[in-house]
């Protein structure tokens, strides 16, 4: 026979469970120094919107390595030099990652095969592709923003501006991309990682606003 004090406790814990799933995808939305908890381990993807009053917003999404990238983390793992256009290391000497945002009507689908064709609607008006910020990718990443950060986490970090990418008055934003700054973007050139954005699946960024990305990518050797 179950007991009302048992249900209770059912109930309790059910509660408990509905809340943290919830907390694992819910948009997150802060002071300075209130950083989100709980999140899904799954969602490598993290950007810090940030108004002009200081409150932050955290969105979430997950990433997929494409061939090419596989390709290139084996090349470096190995000393080896990639190949032209593949180049995902800091910027220099006009090569090195950088990253574009995108904002096509609807999500892609995305596929270990993708190049930057597969990227729809890529935002590439002035300032918008950016440079991996300096002293970037590292690993065990210090930024108190960064919730994906680990000893043995890859981290590319981004920033745009106020005055970079304005889509109030387009599509949302939905993904992005980390292609080399040396390659030609009408070339179809390789890129390391392409990703959706997923808590929530889209948002805009206006001109009040500055973004920070982080991409996180976990060496677990599974």
């Amino acid at each position: 026979m179950i007991t009302h004090l048992q249900i209770k406790t059912y109930d309790i814990i059910f509660k408990y469970y509905k809340l943290l799933r919830y907390s694992m995808t819910r948009l997150f939305k802060g002071t300075q120094n209130e950083v989100p908890k709980h999140i899904d381990p799954k969602n490598n993807i993290c950007v810090v919107k940030e108004d002009t009053q200081g409150n932050k917003e955290w969105y979430y999404g997950a990433n997929i390595v494409t061939n090419d990238g596989d390709i290139y983390y084996a090349k470096k793992a190995c000393a080896e030099t990639p190949a032209s256009n593949e180049n995902f290391a800091a910027v220099a000497s006009g090569a090195g990652a950088t990253c574009i945002l995108q904002n096509p009507s609807s999500a892609n689908s995305l596929a270990k095969t993708d190049t930057y064709n597969n990227v729809t609607n890529p935002i590439v008006s002035s300032g918008a592709q950016k440079d991996c910020t300096s002293a970037y990718p590292k690993t065990n990443d210090g930024d108190s923003d960064n919730t994906g950060a680990g000893v043995d986490v890859v981290t590319y970090k981004f920033s745009w501006t106020t005055s970079q990418i304005d889509t109030s008055s387009g599509n949302a934003i939905t993904g992005g991309c980390i292609v080399d700054k040396a390659a030609t973007l009408g070339a179809n050139p390789k890129i390391l990682t392409h990703w959706n954005f997923s808590s929530p699946a889209s948002f805009h960024k206006t001109s009040t606003d500055t973004l920070t990305l982080y991409v996180n990518h976990t060496m677990n050797g599974v």
